[in-house]
């Protein structure tokens, strides 16, 4: 099974700052969450994010699972990614003792979950590609392949709308009672031909004004 964790404010630890440390920074970039990554070494990427505030990191050489004992309950999400499989396994225990989900890249059995591989469309659509562990390179071979089909049929109107479509969810949940009559407002938006119009012109603050007043003559009928 497939999901996506709400990971808003929470606290990801990375333990280990190479190859697989990178790719997993790289997946929780622009989560909102905050990232921490520990190792003993740190190439100029992972110092870069770290100078503009993007990560914290820790310098330090794990050789147990003492480095996890000053998170406690905090820790929200912990990924093991040293190259030491003993260690890690360790390591993704005591983060499951402490009620973190947790990630060994190395050892996908005694992980809370697996990696999909991931069609990021703008930072707003995802797609993912997941043999739940099977095979990461299979997962990342077929990825490639649909990135540009699907690239294709995902259109920029597709981004747009689902851009206003959360600013509306947003606006229209204290202001339309039932969940049915959100439903249908929110799916007028995408028959509306001036508000896609806006859309497609890259109007996206005039978009967001039509879907308020359009709010307001929803909000008046459901009285």
């Amino acid at each position: 099974m497939i999901i996506d964790l709400n990971l808003y404010h929470k606290k990801a630890l990375i333990i280990g700052g190479g190859i697989e440390g990178r790719r997993k920074v790289r997946g929780l970039l622009g989560q909102d969450c905050y990232i921490t990554v520990i190792s003993d070494r740190f190439d100029a990427y992972l110092n870069d994010l770290s100078d503009s505030g993007q990560i914290q990191t820790i310098r330090a050489k794990v050789e147990d699972t003492t480095i996890l004992n000053k998170y406690g309950d905090t820790l929200y999400l912990l990924l093991a990614c040293t190259d030491n499989r003993s260690l890690n396994r360790k390591l993704v225990e005591k983060g499951r003792s402490l009620g973190a989900f947790v990630y060994s890249v190395d050892d996908p059995s005694h992980s809370d979950f697996s990696y999909a591989s991931i069609i990021n469309i703008e930072g707003v659509m995802q797609v993912a590609i997941s043999t739940s562990g099977r095979s990461p390179i299979m997962a990342r071979q077929v990825r490639m392949r649909a990135e540009k089909m699907l690239k294709r049929v995902i259109k920029k109107t597709d981004i747009e709308n689902t851009k206003l479509q959360e600013f509306a969810r947003n606006a229209a949940k204290s202001r339309i009672r039932s969940v049915e009559g959100r439903k249908k407002f929110l799916y007028s938006l995408l028959s509306d031909k001036y508000i896609q119009r806006l859309l497609m012109e890259d109007k996206m603050e005039d978009a967001k004004s039509s879907t308020i007043e359009l709010l307001d003559k929803w909000e008046d009928q459901s009285r």
